[in-house]
C-alpha cells in the first residue's frame, strides 16, 4: 500500500509541473489564483465558487474576503485567460501525432430560469428537447492511447454577443486558434451537425484533415463529373456490390464537392438491423476496404468527446455556474478544462500515482470504464480522509488532521 506522504508529494509535484509552464507569463495573484482555484475544483468537484472555496485556506482568514478575492479574479476587465489558455494548448500539443483524433462538437448550457444574465440567447436543450434561455460552447478534446482525453477547448459563448457575430465565426475562431497551436496535426471528427460549406471552408483554409458524418442530403460531384446526392450515390454503389456478389457492409468512392476542387472522399457503412447508413466525408485517401474501416473507427472515436462532456457535467458540475456574470462563466469553463487536463497529466506522468488513487475509488469502481471517474474519486475520497486543503499554494494536510 501506498504511504500517506508519497499520494501528497507526488500529487502536489504534478500540479506544480503542470501548472508551472501554464502561468509562468501570468503576474503572481493570477499565478496564486489559477493554482488554487485548480486545485479546489478537483478536491471539491465543483465549479460553485462557495463550494471549492471552502477547500482553500491562505491569508484570508475571513472566507467572506477569500470568497471576494476569487470572485475579483474571475470578473476583473482585466482577468482574461486567453494567454493561459494558449500556454497550456502548447503543453497538450507536445502529445498530438498526426494521427490523432481530434474530436469537435458543440453542447448547450441551460440556464431555463435565467432572465437577466448578460447576453441570454436560445439554446436547445438536449434533456428537454426544447428551447431555453443560455449559452452555447464549442468543445474540443484530443483522443490519446487508452481513452485518455486532452481537452483542448471550453469556449462558452453567446451569438447575442457582439464579439462573437454568429456561432459560424465562434466555431472558425475555435479551430483557427487550436489549429495554430497543433501546427496542423491530429484529425478533426465531427457529427453531422458540422455537415456545413463554412466549416468545410474553415478546415480547407487551416489545412487540416477532417471526418465529417453527413446528413446524406447533400450533392457531390463524382469523377466523371456527375452531380448527385450521397444517399443516392452509397445505395447504388450498394446494390452493385450485391449484384457482384461482394459485401456491401462498407461502400467507398472518391468524391468533391460542388464549387471546390479539394479531393475528397465518401464512406458509407450500414450497421445490422440499422436502414440508415454511417455516411461520411473525409480528406484521408481511402482506397481500399482497410482504409475505409479505419475512417470508421476515427469517427466511433468521436463518443469519447461524449464522455469527457458527461464528465465533466456530472463530477466537476460544468453546468451548475452559480454565478450571473457572462465573463465569469467563460473563465469558470477554462479552469474546468485545466482541472481535467491535470487529470489527463497524472495518467500519461505516474502509473503508480493513479494506482494509488485508484485504491480509494468506491463508487466508481466497477461501474464505469471511463477511468477519469475512478481517479478524480480516489482523489477526493483520498483528500477527505486525510483532510487536505490547499494552503497557500500547495496542497496539505490540516496540521490538526
Amino acid at each position: 500500500m501506498l504511504r500517506k506522504d508519497f499520494v501528497i508529494c507526488k500529487t502536489r509535484n504534478l500540479l506544480n509541473e503542470f501548472m508551472t509552464p501554464i502561468i509562468t507569463d501570468a503576474d503572481k495573484p493570477r499565478q496564486k489564483f489559477l493554482r488554487q482555484a485548480v486545485a479546489a475544483i478537483l478536491l471539491s468537484g465543483s465549479l460553485i465558487v462557495t463550494e471549492f472555496a471552502g477547500w482553500i485556506h491562505d491569508d484570508c482568514a475571513d472566507i467572506f474576503h477569500r470568497l471576494k478575492r476569487l470572485l475579483n479574479h474571475l470578473v476583473s476587465p482585466s482577468g482574461s485567460l486567453a494567454a493561459i489558455v494558449d500556454a497550456y494548448r502548447q503543453t497538450a500539443a507536445r502529445y498530438i501525432q498526426p494521427d490523432t483524433p481530434i474530436i469537435i462538437d458543440l453542447t448547450d448550457m441551460a440556464k431555463p430560469r435565467a432572465r437577466r444574465m448578460k447576453y441570454l440567447a436560445l439554446v436547445r436543450d438536449a434533456s428537454e428537447k426544447k428551447l431555453v434561455p443560455g449559452y452555447w460552447c464549442v468543445e474540443v478534446y484530443a483522443h490519446l492511447n487508452k481513452k485518455r482525453i486532452l481537452p483542448l477547448s471550453l469556449d462558452v459563448f453567446s451569438i447575442e454577443d457582439p464579439a462573437v457575430g454568429s456561432q459560424n465565426l465562434q466555431i472558425y475562431r475555435t479551430v483557427k486558434a487550436v489549429n495554430k497551436v497543433l501546427d496542423g496535426k491530429g484529425i478533426w471528427i465531427a457529427d453531422r451537425g458540422f455537415d456545413g460549406l463554412n466549416y468545410y471552408e474553415t478546415w480547407f483554409s487551416e489545412k487540416c484533415h477532417f471526418v465529417v458524418r453527413q446528413r446524406g442530403d447533400r450533392f457531390v460531384v463524382l469523377p466523371n463529373g456527375v452531380r448527385i446526392m450521397q444517399t443516392d450515390l452509397v445505395e447504388q454503389m450498394r446494390q452493385r456490390q450485391i449484384a457482384a456478389g461482394l459485401a456491401c457492409d462498407i461502400v467507398f468512392c472518391k468524391v468533391r464537392l460542388p464549387d471546390n476542387q479539394r479531393q475528397l472522399y465518401l464512406v458509407a457503412s450500414w450497421l445490422p438491423g440499422i436502414e440508415e447508413p454511417l455516411i461520411l466525408l473525409t480528406t484521408l485517401v481511402v482506397e481500399n476496404i482497410e482504409q475505409a474501416k479505419q475512417i470508421i473507427w476515427y469517427y466511433k472515436q468521436r463518443w469519447s468527446c461524449e464522455e469527457a462532456s458527461r464528465f465533466l457535467k456530472s463530477r466537476v458540475s460544468f453546468e451548475r455556474f452559480r454565478i450571473r456574470r457572462y465573463e465569469a462563466i467563460q473563465r469558470l469553463a477554462i479552469l474546468a478544462m485545466l482541472a481535467m487536463g491535470f487529470l489527463s497529466w497524472i495518467f500519461l506522468r505516474s502509473k503508480r500515482l493513479v494506482c494509488g488513487l485508484f485504491g480509494f475509488t468506491s463508487r466508481f469502481r466497477k461501474e464505469s470504464k471511463f477511468a477519469y471517474y475512478r481517479l478524480l474519486d480516489g482523489l477526493q475520497t483520498f483528500a477527505k480522509l486525510y483532510r487536505l486543503y490547499i494552503v497557500g499554494c500547495r496542497i496539505k494536510p490540516l496540521k490538526n488532521g
